[in-house]
């Protein structure tokens, strides 16, 4: 049973009603001379039973939920909304924080649920209900306040304060809510002494991270009209390599092979030996880190070309499953100076974890042949496939204990509207299934379309052979893959095919790149085999339940956004360029948004989850559009025609493998004297001409 409680907040308009309008929190933003002000409406929450029985004990607890709001969730500990957004400061700047509140609305007589953090998609994991007694004793509210604010951090060019904003607070000795229909909160900025600071260059703005943001719109500082004192560097052109590959000797060729066609795409592209640096993991992140430093650096994107034994990962110990195998750090500006502390990704990092110089070369050629020739069926752009299981285990009373199910239905009908044909494949362990985890009820045509699992594997097999543009999984899983519906490296054998497929192995250890050699794990299995994935995501340890929920949420709207509701404007944006890493960035950057009281866990899930592959490689969203080229060279000049000049076009001219010109067209008209790119008209060698934009075929042409 699920009922509404009221929070009655003065600010609601007359023809507000829940069953029509949601319950999610309405925000204002006003921003002015020096000040920040956000005002938070909270029209109410939900109660659903969730009893369980503890001690021997049935105990009536209630779920206390609110629409499009995260969880403050410490284990054992009641679980409240609390409603997270970033908030966009100047830099070079000090803030306060005022908070004020509405009369408070109290509700009595309810056992609030504790928070299940610990809860992992291993299936090995024997759970123990998270309940802690001393707590629900004391007679105190919680949280203590009703706002938290933590950084300054830096947000792809942002400067960002996270808001967690709490309009509930409970009372566990006497069973009491109380709850605020208005909170707002008041930001007053002050600037620093001046000093340099080279704020992000446009050009390599990810465009989606605004989503997150109750403020996106750049240009804070003319906004608040507030002279930050930052002193812009001497130069404001972006310089150097925009993408590292960082290779075992052993993979030479094959790095060198992705680098060049990288480059034929327009994106800056450098390789470089391991024995450049030193094969250590500070050595490795000194060389990134000093790269990435540079005033203005183009640096966005590190592959380490090699298996573990080649190239060294980090190793974290005192993660909450124990130690971590990461080259997360490889991303970030600094190392967490504790357990507690998450550091965001300043770029994308991936690794190729192969282990001979066939299988790097085959890797390789399977990511230049997914960007190159992608698939030619139209249907191929349409199709989806999403596997998830209904788990029931305590007390097996037909609702479900984890959110994997409803995760998928919730993105599922987000990619329906937008015109997908996701095909459900999805398995249960009790058939008498009646509520999601959050007490609604299960729609008949999701039922419906629970099978066995034998026919689960073999429509797993069957649409992999095939091909699709998104498989993505939310259950279990082991290093040999996934646990329910049953998909694992012995059936990825009877794949046949070769039609590319991208993986969203959201679950435990089907990443784990460090298994003993001659072992692959099923995320390697996948990156080598043909008609597999030409990069992937996948985690390389154990995971929690419901960070992989949000996780694979934040995945998808990345691409497609509107899964995830925004606040600070009516629109939504995709990432730029749909590259796997970034999409992979965006995503982990959304966990403390809608996470709170749990940074270990949230920085454990920056730690684990990687890019199997290739952190540039760009995701087709749809079938790719087909611009034609034409390229001829008269007297001094060579002419370069596009039947249409997409936005972020790149054109680059080679002499063998050598690049003579690179330009960012505007106009589908393009003349280049012949003395910029070293050439007479009597030149006798071939010159190639290569044209690349965003969801747009690659185009070659010889001169």
């Amino acid at each position: 049973m699920r009922e509404f409680k009221s929070l009655r907040p003065r600010e609601l308009p007359r023809i507000y009603n829940v069953e029509t309008h949601g319950e999610e929190p309405i925000v204002k933003v006003e921003e002015k001379e020096g000040r920040i002000t956000v005002q938070y409406t909270f029209p109410g929450f939900y109660l659903s039973d969730d009893e369980r029985d503890v001690e021997k004990e049935r105990i009536p607890f209630k779920q206390v939920t609110i629409a499009h709001t995260g969880f403050l969730g410490e284990s054992g500990k009641p679980l409240l909304p609390s409603f997270g957004r970033y908030v966009q400061i100047p830099f070079n700047c000090e803030y306060t924080i005022t908070v004020e509140k509405s009369e408070s609305v109290q509700f009595d007589d309810i056992t609030v649920a504790p928070a299940q953090a610990n809860l992992t998609d291993s299936p090995e994991e024997e759970h123990v209900f998270e309940y802690d007694k001393e707590f629900y004793l004391k007679d105190q509210f919680y949280p203590e306040d009703v706002v938290n604010v933590s950084g300054p951090f830096e947000i792809n060019g942002y400067n960002s304060l996270l808001l967690h904003v709490r309009p509930l607070q409970y009372n566990p000795a006497k069973k009491k809510v109380i709850g605020f229909g208005t909170i707002t909160v008041t930001i007053d900025i002050t600037p620093k002494e001046p000093s340099e600071y080279a704020l992000a260059h446009p050009a390599l703005d990810k465009e989606a991270y605004g989503n997150l943001f109750l403020n996106p719109k750049r240009g804070i500082e003319k906004r608040l009209g507030i002279d930050t004192r930052v002193m812009a560097p001497s130069s404001n052109t972006p310089s150097g390599p925009e993408f590292l590959i960082i290779y075992h000797d052993t993979f030479k060729k094959a790095a060198e092979n992705l680098a060049k066609w990288k480059n034929k795409r327009g994106l800056r592209t450098v390789a470089v030996s391991i024995t450049e640096m030193g094969n250590t993991v500070e050595s490795i992140k000194r060389y990134i880190r000093k790269m990435r430093g540079l005033t203005l650096s183009r640096l966005r994107y590190v592959l380490l070309f090699g298996d573990t034994d080649v190239i060294i990962p980090e190793t974290i110990p005192e993660s909450p499953s124990g130690e971590n195998v990461t080259d997360y750090y490889c991303s970030t500006e600094r190392d967490p100076v504790s357990t507690t502390q998450y550091v965001f990704p300043w770029l994308s990092v991936g690794r190729i974890p192969v282990k001979t110089a066939e299988e790097g070369l085959t890797v390789v050629d399977q990511i230049i042949a997914y960007e190159k020739n992608p698939p030619e069926d139209p249907e191929y752009y349409k199709r989806m496939v999403f596997a998830a299981y209904f788990e029931d285990r305590w007390p097996k009373d037909g609702k479900a204990n984890k959110g994997y199910m409803k995760t998928m239905e919730y993105i599922r009908e987000h990619m329906v509207d937008l015109g997908f044909e996701v095909e459900r494949v999805y398995t249960t362990n009790n058939e008498d299934m009646t509520e999601y985890h959050d007490s609604t009820p299960i729609p008949e045509e999701v039922k419906d379309a629970v099978i066995d699992e034998e026919t689960a594997t073999s429509r797993l097999v069957s649409v992999t052979s095939k091909g699709c543009l998104i498989i993505g999984h939310r259950d279990h899983g082991r290093s040999t893959g996934w646990v329910d519906p049953p998909f694992e490296i012995k059936h990825l054998n009877a794949v046949t095919g070769e039609t590319p497929t991208m993986f969203y192995s959201i679950n435990c250890l089907t990443g784990k790149f460090d298994v003993e050699t001659p072992t692959d794990s099923f995320a390697e299995k996948l990156l080598k085999m043909k008609g597999g994935a030409p990069s992937l995501i996948a985690a390389t340890r154990a995971s929690y339940t419901w960070l992989n929920d949000d996780l694979m949420k934040a995945l998808f709207d990345a691409m497609w956004a509107g899964v995830l509701h925004t606040f600070g404007s009516t629109a939504s944006y995709p990432i730029k360029y749909n590259r796997l890493g970034d999409v992979l960035n965006y995503a982990k950057t959304y966990l403390p948004v809608v996470s709170s009281g749990i940074p270990e866990r949230i920085k454990d899930h920056f730690e684990i989850y990687h890019v199997i592959g290739d952190p540039t490689l760009e995701l087709w969203k749809t079938k790719p559009l087909d611009v034609k080229m034409h390229v001829v060279v008269k007297k001094w000049h060579m002419v370069i025609v596009l039947s249409r000049c997409p936005k972020n076009s790149v054109i680059t001219v080679w002499d063998k493998d050598k690049m003579l010109k690179r330009i960012e067209p505007s106009s589908n008209h393009i003349r280049i004297p012949l003395r910029d790119i070293s050439l007479t008209p009597v030149t006798r060698r071939k010159i190639f001409v290569c044209f690349w934009a965003p969801g747009c075929m690659f185009k070659k042409a010889v001169v």
